[in-house]
């Protein structure tokens, strides 16, 4: 991932000595966050998805090389949650929720947008595990419950994802510019740290297996029990995104 980086840190670095304008600005966002996991969906009424949404705020940056290409740069603090329900029999029911908050940069191409109105985007982004934490808690409440559990060392420290963007700049004033669209991205690194069989009993006896992680081991048998078995985790996501950019003359 650090030459990834430094590749396009280069490339972003090489098109800002030949920018036709510089914009800057604080942005935010709201996101239908997901960690894809094909042994949970698996799991029927045992284990199911729920709908989650995290926030995102932070600085961006523009640099347009001509009046409708540029690139797209942000530093973002972002909560990338999950939610989860299930059944445990005799009438209990649970819900789980685990909640990660990353420095995202994205590095995106830009084409439109600016002075051109609508504009189309798309490049990586590199995510930076800042914490994780987790709860548990069944319905009637019981010993089984818990709250506010880090879990960070359970999830790698970086993440890789695709980004793709459209949307429309609104010039508000002659150095304002309101740029609102969707993003939608998606990760091509695994965000769960694999274990051994041993080492995941190990971890789930003195509570130190994260509730996203360890559902990422169990898989459903052929004769419809549970066996060990692990299947990777994707980031997904897809929301609002809103920056207010201001415009910085810069080059020609």
């Amino acid at each position: 991932m650090k030459k990834l980086i430094l590749v396009s840190v280069f490339f972003f670095a090489a098109g800002m000595a030949n920018a036709q304008f510089f914009r800057i600005g604080p942005a935010f966002g709201i996101n239908s966050t997901w960690l894809v996991n094909t042994n949970v969906s698996d799991q029927g009424d045992d284990l199911d998805f729920a709908a989650t949404f995290g926030g995102q705020f932070g600085i961006e940056g523009q640099y347009y090389f001509k009046d409708n290409l540029g690139v797209s740069f942000g530093l973002l603090l972002t909560g990338h949650n999950q939610k989860y329900s299930g059944d445990l029999g005799s009438n209990v029911t649970y819900d789980a929720k685990t909640m990660l908050r990353y420095l995202d940069i994205p590095i995106l191409l830009r084409f439109g947008g600016g002075e051109k109105g609508a504009y189309f985007e798309f490049g990586p982004q590199f995510g930076f595990l800042m914490s994780a934490k987790d709860e548990f808690k069944t319905s009637p409440t019981s010993i089984l419950d818990w709250t506010d559990k880090d879990r960070k060392k359970n999830f790698n420290s970086t993440n890789l994802a695709a980004v793709l963007g459209f949307g429309v700049d609104i010039e508000a004033s002659e150095n304002i510019i309101i740029s609102t669209g969707l993003r939608l991205g998606y990760g091509f690194s695994d965000m769960t740290i694999e274990y051994s069989e041993i080492e995941y009993a190990a971890l789930t006896a003195t509570d130190n297996m994260g509730f996203s992680t360890g559902a990422a081991h169990i898989k459903q048998g052929d004769s419809g029990g549970d066996k060990f078995g692990y299947a990777k985790t994707a980031r997904a996501f897809g929301g609002l995104h809103i920056g207010v950019i201001f415009n910085i003359p810069s080059g020609k």
